[in-house]
This record gives C-alpha cells, structure tokens and sequence, in this order.
C-alpha cells in the first residue's frame, strides 16, 4: 500500500472515541461475560483497538456509523484500515494481528446485534460478519486441534469399545488361524451369518427373507469394516481362497502408538467413508461429513435446519442439492444409531473419537481423492448419476467443473 493511500490511523483517536463514546462501556461488559479474553491483554485493550480502527475507518470514510455499517465500510475497513493499523505496530506476525483485528470487529457486530444496538438491515449485518470472519478453517485444521485436546486415555476407551472395533474383533475371532472364503468374496455368506451371530448389536441380521446366509454385500457395514481391515493389514487375503489375521493383528489392541494409529484410521474411516461406495461411485455424503463434523467439535453442531440450509447454498445444483442433503442427513442418522454420532440432531461426536477423525481426514487430504476423480477420464457413473438426480445440463457442467472435470 502506498503511503498517500493509507489512512491516517495514529492522528485519527479523537474520531473514533467519539465514535466509541456510548458503546465503550457496554461493549466492555459484553465481552467480559461473553468473550474469553487473553488476561495478558483485557478488555480495555481490546476496546481500545477497536477505537482506533474506528478512528481510521471514519477518516477514510466520513459518513460511517458504527451501528449501521455498510458491506462497502467493511471492505475499507478490511483492505486499508486494518492493514494499515498492522504496518504501524511493526509486528513480526502481522497475518495473525490482522486475524485478531478482524475478529475484535466481528465481536463489537456480534454485540450490536444481539443487544439490539444494530441500526442497519439484517442482510448488511450479515454480510459484514461474513466479510469480517475471512476464509473459514479447513476442516482438517479444526479437527488436528480439537484431537490435541483429548488425553489416550479418553481416546482408548471410546475407540476400544467402538461398533468398528468391536466387529473387526468379531471378524478376527471368526477367521481364527486362516478361513477358506470364495474367490469372488471376502467372506462366504455362511461365514457372514456366524459373524453377525457372534456380534451383539440390534442392526445386524443374520438371515435374508428366505432364512438364507447373508451376502457379504448384503451387509454394507460389515463389508466396509472388512474391506478397511484388508487395507490396514488386520486381515490378509492375498491368497484370493483363503482369508488370515494380517501382520498387523497382532497386538493391534495395545494401548500403544502403532496400534492406536491403526484404531484411528478403522475408526475414522469408518465414519467419514459411505459403505454405499465401496467399489467405485462418488458421495456427497462423504464429502461434506467431515465439515459437518468439525463444527461439531468446535461445539456449533448442525441441527435439522441447518442441513436444511445446506439446500439452499446449494441451489446450483437443482434437485440434486435436496437428494444430497437427504443422503447425508441419512448416514448421520445410520452413524447414530451405530453409536458413533449422537442418535439425532443436533450432530455431536464424543471427544474420544476426534484423533480417529483427525487421522481419518488427514490420509483422505494426503490422498486427494476428490481432486483426482476426473483424473483418469471421466467416471462411467456420472452421467447416469446426474440424470437420475434431474440435473440439467448446464447444472451438470458446473458440477462436473466443480470436480475437477471437463
């Protein structure tokens, strides 16, 4: 920024003390019940911040008014004020200034409008603190940081006694030292049937409609958790007839780092991944879960009506925004029910599971899945998708521009 374009931030206090004149007090008590301020700065510190980004922001823009501000006065605040209040101080970490500036503001909005003090539109007041909140956390960011909070121990003995676990112990218990299985299967259907038999839970079945053996593929969880086994070497069927423990099922159960790592990923990916596309397909399910559950952690969980909002951020897309949007409100409901989410909106996940998620999202972001999906040409499946859903054409490009295609 030049210098004749910065405004006069450190000659401009007066303008914003009578800006802050019948705010300062009760934006002061506001914060110290609603705001966990740093001891080392305090509230007047705080508010005093905010006084001079007023100042600044009033001597760019005249007409200004702190109860009413525009889209138009943020902007300036954001792109010149804020910027130009960081060069002053001579910060090392100036990203993280600006960050916390931005986030001051954010607050003294939050306050307005909670305490009716807010003079402008709704919509203005919207949009501001969308403008002011910047780019929100990645997912896997929010996630690796709520996992930092939670001890082994909480950590253990949630995932010890999770659905997954508990049925790789069931599978492992059944394949004993090595299990004949067909060629064309994991696990024959009378296999399949011993298993669910072994394994109390109220979801499995043991029989189809004409008491016959189940097919592995008849049993989407049991199939996901076999074929994550395979993938994490607690099962071994390189010989194509015949299925053993693999080298990692041994110990695989200790309250140690290589087999918790290993807990985490069964765990984790249970969660995040959609049984209903084990063998090829995309989810949209499966790419929205872990947004949905990061918010969770950070104690915003999504209600009913907020997956509603999902819609209509998502109108683009047509009548496949309410499909999705179903499809996902239906694996949560099935994670619920497995013990893994709570059992109904709003969608919460026990402490102990966040390391596994975590982990989860961390190898799905090193995979780069979704970046990848046209990479190879585009997937048989998604015209036939598209035009099941009723998406048009023009809804089809943009989805398919969205995911990486052509």
């Amino acid at each position: 920024m030049a210098a004749d374009e910065r405004p006069l931030v450190h000659v401009s206090h007066a303008l914003g003390e009578r800006a802050m004149e019948e705010l300062r007090a009760p934006f002061t008590a506001w914060l110290d019940e609603n705001v966990e301020v740093d001891e080392e700065v305090g509230s007047e510190a705080v508010v005093e911040a905010l006084t001079v980004g007023a100042g600044g922001l009033l001597t760019v823009r005249p007409a200004a008014q702190l109860t009413r501000l525009t889209p138009e006065d943020v902007e300036a605040l954001v792109g010149r004020v804020i910027p130009a209040m960081v060069e002053d101080a001579g910060t090392p970490e100036p990203e993280e200034m600006a960050e916390d500036l931005a986030a001051i503001w954010w607050q003294l909005l939050t306050f307005l409008g909670e305490t009716g003090r807010w003079q402008g539109s709704a919509s203005d007041l919207e949009t501001s603190l969308v403008l002011l909140a910047g780019e929100p956390p990645e997912p896997a960011e929010v996630l690796a940081a709520a996992a930092e909070d939670v001890d082994e121990g909480e950590e253990d003995e949630a995932v010890l006694a999770s659905f997954p676990v508990r049925a790789a112990r069931a599978v492992l218990a059944h394949v004993g030292e090595g299990l004949e299985v067909p060629d064309d299967a994991e696990l024959a259907g009378d296999d399949v049937t011993a298993v669910l038999a072994s394994f109390e839970h109220r979801i499995p079945i043991t029989v189809d409609a004409d008491g016959e053996p189940t097919d592995l593929e008849d049993v989407p969880w049991l199939h996901q958790v076999v074929l994550l086994m395979l993938d994490l070497d607690l099962l071994d069927g390189e010989d194509e007839t015949l299925l053993t423990p693999g080298a990692a099922a041994d110990g695989w159960l200790d309250p140690a780092p290589e087999p918790r790592e290993l807990r985490r990923q069964l765990v984790g990916r249970f969660i995040l991944e959609d049984p209903s596309t084990l063998e090829e397909g995309f989810s949209i399910a499966e790419a929205v879960l872990p947004t949905v559950l990061a918010s969770a952690v950070t104690g915003d969980p999504f209600d009913d009506a907020a997956l509603d909002g999902l819609v209509d951020g998502a109108a683009a897309l047509g009548p496949a925004a309410g499909v999705a949007v179903e499809e996902l409100r239906e694996r949560l409901s099935d994670l619920g029910v497995l013990g893994l989410l709570s059992e109904s909106a709003p969608w919460t996940v026990a402490r102990g599971f966040w390391p596994a998620l975590a982990a989860a999202v961390d190898s799905e972001e090193e995979d780069d899945v979704l970046g990848d999906l046209f990479g190879g040409g585009e997937p048989h499946w998604f015209e036939n998708v598209m035009g099941q859903l009723g998406v048009g054409d023009d809804q089809v490009q943009q989805i398919r521009n969205i995911l990486g295609g052509r």
